[in-house]
């Protein structure tokens, strides 16, 4: 777009007196949108290199993203593929988000950094601030505008009751590294990560139990909750695990695949787990079996979300927002 706007100037200059060439320079700028010249001007995706982690769908209409060097990105609600970014107050690495509505929402990640926002991810303030003596935070999951829970490295799981403006650090014990939580409420609620731990508490993570996966002690990088009973977790060489009973029994459901699995989503019975090298598996079936479906680009994935109108939105390394539709559902035209 600035090349354009260097064109036009440029004609108006050099042909001052050509009324038709006046006239074509008007009509090119008339033709950029009056954003253009905002300092957060909307950006199409492809203008990104960096590597986003996590997305959250405020409403049907619009979605925040969280990545790199601090990159938070809102997108555009009319143009398809465009993206504001967002000052988050910090150039840490941003791994995780959550919204609780299409106003309030945290991001967290390395150094500890737990951010906020209040209107939809236009502007953020920072409620835990980064430190050398933070471990990374790498999931984070808000189930009311007050509670809320993160988990990360070296055995942390953070707590607060208040909103963030207080966090309760505690150690379930295990000096491991958690990658990633789910809960069901206030009490109910699990934690995967290194050495195949899975862990699940029944008391909002005062105390927590081990569950036995039977023998696998490989990395887990994330649980999906497919419902109060029904758990998915998955990890190093594409290892799946699914549970119907809250964790007490095990059933591998692995695809015929060997790439490691970072993060998924689900939509009714519709389950997508997105790891590396473009590895995206499917599942129609609540994650009974998968198919794969591999990206064309072998670009690693690193989050997915379910978009409200249909299909999930893959992202990952250099800049990659891509929305993958399932045959049978409700067709999204376009990732916006």
């Amino acid at each position: 777009m600035k090349s354009r706007q260097k064109e036009a100037h440029s004609i108006l200059e050099t042909n001052s007196q050509t009324p038709f060439l006046v006239l074509a320079a008007l009509l090119v700028l008339l033709c950029i949108p009056s954003w253009a010249s905002s300092d957060e001007s909307p950006i199409w995706t492809f203008d990104f290199r960096d590597v986003f982690y996590d997305i959250a769908f405020l409403n049907e209409e619009v979605a925040a993203i969280v990545g790199a060097r601090g990159r938070v990105l809102v997108s555009h609600p009319k143009y398809p593929n465009l993206w504001s970014p967002r000052d988050s107050g910090t150039k840490q690495l941003l791994t995780c988000l959550s919204f609780v509505d299409d106003r309030r929402g945290w991001a967290a990640g390395h150094g500890g950094i737990i951010v906020h926002t209040a209107d939809g991810g236009n502007t953020w303030q920072i409620q835990r601030a980064s430190s050398a003596e933070n471990q990374p935070l790498l999931d984070i999951q808000f189930l009311s505008p007050e509670v809320g829970y993160a988990c990360g490295a070296y055995d942390t799981f953070l707590s607060t009751a208040d909103g963030g403006k207080t966090w309760t650090l505690s150690a379930p014990g295990s000096d491991n590294i958690y990658n990633s939580l789910a809960f069901l409420d206030e009490e109910n609620g699990y934690l995967v990560g290194e050495f195949g731990t899975v862990l699940r508490t029944t008391d909002g993570g005062k105390s927590w139990e081990q569950l036995d996966l039977g023998g696998f002690q490989g990395s887990l990088f994330g649980i999906t909750l497919l419902s109060p009973q029904s758990i998915l977790v998955y990890g190093i060489a594409g290892k799946v695990l699914r549970s119907e009973d809250g964790g007490r029994q095990w059933q591998d459901v692995s695809a015929d695949q060997a790439k490691s699995l970072f993060r998924g989503a689900v939509n009714g019975e519709k389950v997508v787990l997105v790891g590396a090298s473009g590895t995206r598996l499917v599942s129609e079936d609540g994650g009974k079996t998968f198919t794969k479906n591999l990206d064309k680009d072998f670009i690693s994935f690193a989050g997915v979300g379910a978009h409200p109108r249909g299909g999930f939105v893959c992202l990952g390394e250099r800049g990659k927002i891509d929305l993958l539709q399932i045959p049978g559902e409700k067709q999204e035209e376009s990732v916006d």
